[in-house]
């Protein structure tokens, strides 16, 4: 008689069926993370998720679906396979709903980084905020240059608006992942920047 035989109208019979196996998960699901291309404010992007959230984005100008999955292996060690399922809010944040945030998971960064992208996520939409001020809200005022280096390796833009972080003064846009005609694109379509110039 197997486990799975036990259940029965004896309570004993009852507790050792509880005690059965049950089918493990799908082991496909516990050695790979998935990815999709969904379109964004930029064009086509593609989108890494774990379980708990989305985790890599890049656009498929910046990284074919070769380097893209091999990108995504050098950071957090593990394989892609694809899907179709799109993470709930993605669509809407990638054009610009604001009001949206989706679950994100962010591997394979240091604490630091984390603590600069949290602070670049709380600057609204339509607004800038200089690099200054990123290294100042997470309490290390005179890392403006690691600030930024931070910044350059988000894993996640548009969804992390690195995009609003500029230099001080009359610096102009400054650099950003997908090239300064993207940053310029994104600020101008957020109401950020007129005549080329960032609104104070």
């Amino acid at each position: 008689m197997t486990p799975l035989d036990l259940k029965g109208d004896d309570p004993v019979l009852d507790r050792l069926a509880a005690l059965a196996p049950v089918d493990p998960p799908d082991l496909t699901d516990r050695l790979f993370d998935s990815w999709l291309t969904t379109d964004s404010l930029l064009g086509p992007v593609r989108v890494a998720c774990t379980h708990d959230g989305i985790s890599f984005l890049r656009t498929t100008a910046d990284l074919d679906e070769e380097d893209f999955r091999a990108a995504y292996r050098r950071r957090v060690g593990r394989p892609l396979r694809a899907s179709a399922v799109v993470p709930e809010g993605l669509e809407a944040a990638l054009h610009g709903d604001a009001a949206v945030r989706p679950r994100l998971d962010l591997l394979g960064i240091t604490d630091f980084q984390r603590d600069v992208l949290a602070a670049t996520r709380t600057i609204p939409a339509g607004e800038t905020r200089p690099y200054a001020w990123v290294a100042a809200e997470v309490g290390r005022p005179g890392a403006v240059r690691a600030t930024g280096t931070a910044l350059a390796t988000n894993p996640v833009p548009l969804l992390i608006p690195c995009h609003r972080v500029v230099p001080s003064g009359s610096g102009g846009i400054g650099r950003y992942i997908f090239g300064a005609p993207a940053k310029q694109r994104l600020l101008e379509a957020e109401g950020a920047i007129a005549g080329g110039g960032v609104e104070r």
